[in-house]
């Protein structure tokens, strides 16, 4: 008889076999079929950059379907945002134990140092499936060490005194390492990646749902493949930095965000291009959100807003 005590350890190799073998290099994932009737909701969870703006939580994006969540980046604070709009919004697909899907639109620190909370979190909260985690080259190795890196705690809420031992597939992460184009289709969404400039291999992400488009871009300078995307879309959602605020960095950051961000004079002449219905700024680099709206103002005519964590659209 095998002992008792070896089970935790057995489901959580079991678990980094699974992640290992789920690399989507070809294929599109299917979920179940369902009636796609519901309005699509933009729910900005957090919108702030790695500076420490307790107002504005790491970078996190959701767009909620049909009582399905499908999170854009894991910053910080990803679960405590999205149990603040279920209480808040009545958006019960963003309750803790509901969150089972997250696309990256990279893998920097602050679009991903909420991973191990939204992995973990709404598994001890109920969260009986894995997660299902999308993103560039790279996703699936980092979801291997941080199951590695939580072992004594999966372990220990495994064994046998363990509050989760009943469902210990919940902890466990279905991994996708992808590549330009559908990435995920179900009754709800197509999901297609496209490529953006980042200082790593990066992605933004168009949702496309039955009565509307929204396009995420992540960190980025500006690109074709962001314009195309949109095309018109209902609500773009884009990165910028005012160049006021730029004009008073050190020169090697400047030198960076010229090559990896976007300003404001960028994202007016892109936006004129995509021409979306409304175009959400986040990520945002700026003395304050209305030099950043002022600094487009004078050269997009467009209906623009800048987001606040927990924001709705």
């Amino acid at each position: 008889m095998r002992d008792p005590s070896s089970l935790p350890r057995l489901l959580l190799f079991a678990s980094f076999i699974v992640l290992s073998t789920l690399v989507a290099t070809t294929g599109v994932p299917q979920a179940s079929a369902q009636t796609a009737t519901a309005h699509a909701q933009l729910v900005m969870l957090g919108t702030g950059t790695p500076a420490a703006d307790p107002e504005r939580f790491g970078p996190a994006t959701a767009v909620v379907v049909n009582d399905t969540a499908y999170i854009v980046d894991a910053g910080a604070g990803v679960v405590r945002r999205a149990a603040s709009a279920a209480r808040d919004h009545s958006i019960k697909a963003l309750q803790a134990s509901s969150l089972r899907m997250v696309f990256l639109t990279h893998l920097h620190s602050d679009h991903t140092v909420g991973l191990p909370d939204i992995i973990f979190s709404p598994w001890t909260l109920g969260r009986r499936v894995p997660l299902d985690a999308y993103g560039p080259s790279g996703t699936t190795e980092m979801m291997r060490h941080l199951l590695e890196a939580y072992r004594a705690d999966v372990e220990t809420r495994t064994n046998a005194d363990g509050n989760q031992r009943e469902f210990p597939q919940g902890h466990s992460v279905n991994a996708h390492d992808i590549h330009a184009g559908v990435v995920y289709k179900d009754a709800n969404v197509t999901v297609m990646a496209f490529p953006t400039k980042h200082a790593m291999e990066s992605y933004g992400y168009q949702f496309d749902m039955a009565d509307r488009r929204i396009v995420i871009s992540g960190d980025t300078s500006p690109t074709d493949a962001t314009v195309d995307a949109c095309h018109e879309c209902d609500v773009l959602v884009h990165e910028v930095s005012s160049m006021a605020w730029l004009a008073s960095r050190p020169p090697p950051f400047q030198a960076f965000a010229a090559k990896y961000h976007t300003t404001t004079v960028q994202l007016a002449e892109l936006a004129s291009r995509a021409k979306p219905r409304l175009l959400v700024l986040y990520h945002l680099q700026a003395a304050s959100p209305d030099e950043a709206l002022r600094e487009i103002g004078t050269r997009y005519n467009g209906k623009v807003v800048v987001a606040r964590d927990l924001d709705v659209y």
